[in-house]
């Protein structure tokens, strides 16, 4: 079994206590150091190599997001830990990032070090995309994380044509005939990506509306994308739809 090197950054000394102790009492795992501010916490993770490090990410009067600019080796892993902010979360699921909410559940720590432990791509890749978002404009964020067998794929939201719902999952579809399924709901896409162009056409799909290139109307309404798919629109959400889009494009 792999062993974990991990570390714990948060301002409340019970929560860091709490988590320690979850984190000792789990096989082959060690708390190489905590920190209850940021500049111990920068001056931990240049001199200590760790795997992960469960972070708060409210640090009053700062965030920990703050931090993230001033790493210059992204080496680890980061399992944010929240109380619910909607912006930070948002941001969170759009990068795949693990986040623990609070108040703390065992289980939830538990699922966190072991994605640590078996994780195959190079620690710090998907905090590097967090730094990104953080770093600039959040409306200009444009990229996802979309698991996939080997690890995971960064894809550039403007290239997703459509999204399909299947069940649970979603099948993603790209320009250039590429397509993945993702372990996410259309309803996780839909509250991701609505702000950034796309609707919520049907129960079945979420459009980009850049990728449209004729409307069907009447009766069986429905829209025909740029690589000729036939995207239907249901009679409950059409005119809503139709409405919405003047003013964006002519029809």
């Amino acid at each position: 079994m792999k062993n974990v090197r991990a570390a714990i950054l948060d301002d409340e000394i019970s929560n860091i206590e709490i988590l320690k102790k979850v984190l000792l009492d789990l096989e082959n795992v060690e708390v190489v150091w905590t920190a209850d501010n940021l500049d111990t916490a920068l001056t931990n993770i240049e001199t200590e190599r760790v795997d992960v490090v469960f972070m708060d990410i409210q640090l009053p009067p700062y965030t920990s997001f703050e931090l993230l600019p001033k790493i210059t080796n992204l080496n680890f892993e980061i399992v944010f830990v929240t109380a619910y902010q909607e912006y930070a979360v948002r941001a969170l699921k759009m990068a795949a990032m693990d986040y623990i909410l609070k108040p703390f559940k065992e289980s939830d720590i538990i699922a966190a070090i072991e994605k640590v432990r078996n994780k195959q791509n190079k620690f710090g890749e998907i905090t590097g995309l967090v730094k990104n978002y953080f770093s600039n404009s959040p409306e200009n964020f444009s990229k996802i994380v979309v698991h996939v067998a080997d690890g995971y794929d960064i894809v550039d939201i403007n290239k997703i044509m459509y999204i399909e719902a299947l069940d649970s999952y979603s099948k993603i579809k790209l320009s250039g005939n590429q397509t993945y399924v993702a372990s996410r709901s259309l309803k996780d896409f839909e509250e991701l990506l609505t702000e950034k162009g796309f609707y919520r056409v049907h129960k079945s799909y979420l459009i980009n509306v850049r990728h449209m290139i004729k409307i069907v109307k009447g009766v069986g309404a429905s829209i025909i994308m740029t690589d000729g798919a036939s995207i239907p629109i249901s009679a409950r959400k059409k005119d809503v739809f139709f409405e919405e889009l003047k003013g964006v494009i002519s029809f």
